[in-house]
């Protein structure tokens, strides 16, 4: 959405610009090459607005290919009404008749039962792990890990963990979440496009050394385009597509890590239920990490050009100090 204005699935879910695709097509291939399968949850809804053959088409692509697909709810292409984004904003009996709603048009399309769902915005409460249940998706993949979730009911928040874990009837798997600087809580998500290369492989050294069972990595269907604000002009972003691959080469050059679907992880965690035991995940990307990239994103935000500029200025101001001191005292 660009605003309340659908943008065009042509970019945004294919990403059939400049003559190339960079949409689902495109990451189906950098997964292929390599031997690995994606989970992409499908926003079903949108059928109530671009119609069931676009939803179906979606579907059929990933499907045919090998790849996973599941629900993904945004809760906006409801009744039309653009300005509600947020699944949160909705009741318990809203959420409960929009996950069946987004369960049926998943039937329609993929010809089988959703495991797994992800909110819109990553915008989930305990309404909406009641609402999974109800309609019996054991799997949800809306949380962010150490996030906190309201309970419409409570004024006492719900943690979420930063690795699989069950709650009350669902599983959550969780989007895994480090830090950025040790003491402060700032967090980022695991996703290529937020992340340097460097922070996404120490997230997964980290899940390896602290014994993770799991940690569930982030992406878009656009995640490998660039557009302006307005959503009216897209171009490939080739640095964030070079950015993935390389990363899809780490994991795969490491035998002590596997990529799977929500699929295969339901089936894994029906044979060893004593994996949503595990510890959860610390990591912390440090003070060097963290420069590096905001080095890498200075364009994209006053925080990064504030950290990219701010490091070398404080430290070249610390030891404009430290020199003065030393010869004050020694002179």
């Amino acid at each position: 959405m660009a605003g309340v204005r659908p943008l065009p699935p042509e970019a945004m879910v294919w990403g059939r610009v400049a003559g190339g695709t960079w949409g689902i097509e495109r990451l189906m291939d950098a997964f292929d090459a390599r031997g690995m399968k994606a989970t992409f949850f499908v926003s079903t809804l949108e059928e109530l607005h671009h119609g069931a053959e676009h939803v179906r088409l979606i579907c059929s692509a990933i499907l045919s290919r090998g790849h996973d697909a599941q629900v993904h709810l945004h809760p906006n292409w409801w009744k039309g009404d653009f300005a509600r984004k947020r699944l949160t904003d909705y009741s318990l009996a809203e959420q409960t008749e929009l996950v069946g709603l987004a369960k049926e048009a998943y039937r329609r399309a993929c010809g089988a039962e959703p495991l797994a769902h992800r909110a819109g915005g990553l915008l989930m409460n305990a309404d909406t792990l009641a609402a999974l249940e109800a309609n019996g998706i054991p799997l949800d993949a809306s949380g962010v890990g150490k996030s906190e979730i309201r309970n419409p009911k409570s004024e006492i928040p719900l943690r979420l963990p930063n690795a699989p874990r069950r709650l009350g009837p669902v599983i959550e798997v969780p989007v895994a979440t480090f830090a950025q600087l040790p003491f402060v809580t700032l967090r980022r998500h695991f996703d290529p496009n937020a992340d340097s290369l460097a922070e996404l492989k120490l997230v997964v050294d980290r899940a390896v050394a602290g014994g993770v069972a799991a940690v569930c990595l982030l992406m878009h269907s656009f995640s490998l385009l660039g557009r302006n604000r307005e959503g009216t002009d897209f171009w490939p972003a080739e640095a964030e597509c070079r950015k993935l691959e390389r990363f899809l080469d780490y994991v795969r050059g490491r035998d002590d890590v596997e990529a799977v679907t929500f699929s295969e992880f339901a089936r894994r965690i029906e044979a060893r239920p004593e994996l949503l035991d595990g510890p959860e995940l610390e990591a912390t990307a440090g003070v060097v990490r963290t420069w590096q990239r905001s080095c890498d994103h200075f364009r994209t935000g006053w925080k990064s050009k504030a950290f990219a500029l701010g490091l070398p200025l404080g430290l070249a101001a610390l030891a404009a100090l430290v020199i003065g001191a030393v010869w004050w005292l020694t002179s």
